[in-house]
């Protein structure tokens, strides 16, 4: 029985749920709602690692994602003069199995084009074309309706009522929210409170910005630990601009005030003048990219810890109910495996969406709490304070790196270690794993 399911964000994670709603059956009427005017390409590079290498190739996306990859040889650790002292490169095996830098590095918004593309069309099988999805509000397909947000949902054992900001109102079978780490959803669900008590924070804090490139940015990621709870990177790959990263951490409560969902230029003030000190070769260069950046975003970096996932008909996908923050590498197929999961229950149980939302509940628990579990004393030892700390720090990972201890650093790396496997739903109609491309 086709379903009417309302998705309430259109970054990563809605987009790709909306497709595979619509791969399990094309009758599903699917509507997006966005608060932005279009598919955001702000936000800079993130990663595929784990589950996420065999969905992309099960939805036949891979390919795609390759293409608009970027190029990076790997993550460089250097001292304050930009002197190398430990490196670590990519491995290119194509299965997921990954280093810092992953062989699937993408810019967020090429994947939300993917993404986005991909829950529009329908694949080209058996010499078929490709057919855009219908655009009516009731009937089979998928729709997006930016500028619009969602102003209240009133829900019932059969269904959701939904208000929305632009006037109309909807009644659908399902609500998923994937309108992340600040979810407007789940404080509707859960209220203001008790939503804000689930964002539990590392203290820590990023910055991210483009600079333009200079001829010496190379393809090697550079990480540099500035003391005090300082780091710097630059990323360039093969991209015409180079990226900054910075980030510190800090137990101040002015800090996270001035930082967590305030305005850019005062969020601008505090990574200046908490970075304006540290004796770095490009930190003057970072600075000016700083005050001159139009692409500047900075958050409070932590983890979303929802004790469940589901109330009534109401679904959280991705960092709106299991954020597992940037520092644990797994913040994107976190929110794929989310979304690969509420469908797949949802094909599996036709016509018993309560059903499907309680085995949802269930079966996405271990991927959410395997993504979460942060490799041993991260952030922390990312950001120490103390030289102590950092010639500690620089004694074992350059060890690591100069005897080639890759097993020793697989351990870190929580896709090696979980034991599980991407969940089978052949109920959702893609192309087998031995098939995949």
């Amino acid at each position: 029985m086709p379903l009417k399911v309302l998705v309430i964000g259109a970054g990563i994670c809605g987009p790709a749920f909306a497709t595979l709603l619509r791969r399990a059956d094309p009758e599903n009427s699917i509507t997006v709602v966005e608060r932005h005017s279009g598919i955001r390409h702000s936000g800079l590079q993130i990663d595929l690692r784990s589950w996420g290498v065999p969905m992309m190739q099960r939805l036949r996306l891979l390919d795609a994602v390759r293409e608009k990859c970027v190029a990076e040889d790997g993550m460089a650790f250097v001292d304050k003069k930009g002197k190398q002292w430990a490196a670590f490169g990519v491995d290119k095996s194509g299965t997921g199995r990954q280093s810092f830098t992953s062989e699937f590095e993408i810019m967020r918004g090429d994947l939300s084009d993917v993404l986005y593309d991909a829950s529009l069309k329908d694949l080209k099988v058996d010499g078929e074309a490709r057919t855009r999805s219908q655009s009516s509000d009731d009937g089979p397909g998928v729709r997006y309706k930016f500028n619009t947000t969602v102003t209240g949902l009133a829900q019932d054992e059969k269904g959701v009522d939904v208000t929305f900001s632009d006037g109309t109102a909807g009644r659908y079978d399902l609500v998923a929210g994937a309108d992340g780490q600040w979810s407007s959803t789940r404080r509707l669900i859960f209220g203001e409170e008790a939503s804000n008590d689930m964002f539990k924070r590392l203290n820590f804090y990023a910055a991210y910005f483009t600079i333009p490139r200079l001829p010496e940015d190379e393809n090697m990621m550079h990480f540099h630990q500035a003391g005090e709870g300082r780091i710097l990177m630059r990323r360039t790959g093969d991209l015409p601009y180079t990226q900054v990263y910075l980030m510190m951490r800090s137990q101040s409560d002015e800090v996270r005030q001035s930082i967590e969902r305030q305005p850019v230029e005062k969020q601008k003030e505090v990574f200046e003048r908490a970075f304006k000190d540290v004796d770095y070769w490009e930190m003057d260069r970072f600075l000016k990219g700083l005050r001159e950046s139009t692409d500047f975003y900075s958050h409070s970096i932590g983890q979303v810890k929802a004790p469940h996932m589901v109330k009534g008909r109401v679904a959280l996908l991705g960092d709106a109910g299991c954020c597992a923050s940037p520092v644990s590498g797994m913040g994107t197929t976190v929110s794929l495996i989310t979304a690969w999961t509420l469908a797949g229950e949802l094909a599996r149980n036709t016509g018993d969406v309560p059903q499907a939302l309680r085995a949802y509940q269930t079966s996405v628990r271990p991927y959410v709490e395997r993504c979460q579990k942060l490799a041993p004393g991260v952030p922390v030892i990312m950001a120490p304070y103390s030289g102590w700390a950092i010639l500690l720090f620089r004694l074992i990972v350059g060890f690591v790196s100069f005897i080639r201890l890759h097993k020793i650093l697989a351990l870190f790396m929580i896709e090696e270690n979980s034991g599980l496997r991407l969940p089978e739903y052949p109920e959702l109609n893609l192309v087998p794993a031995a098939k995949s491309s």
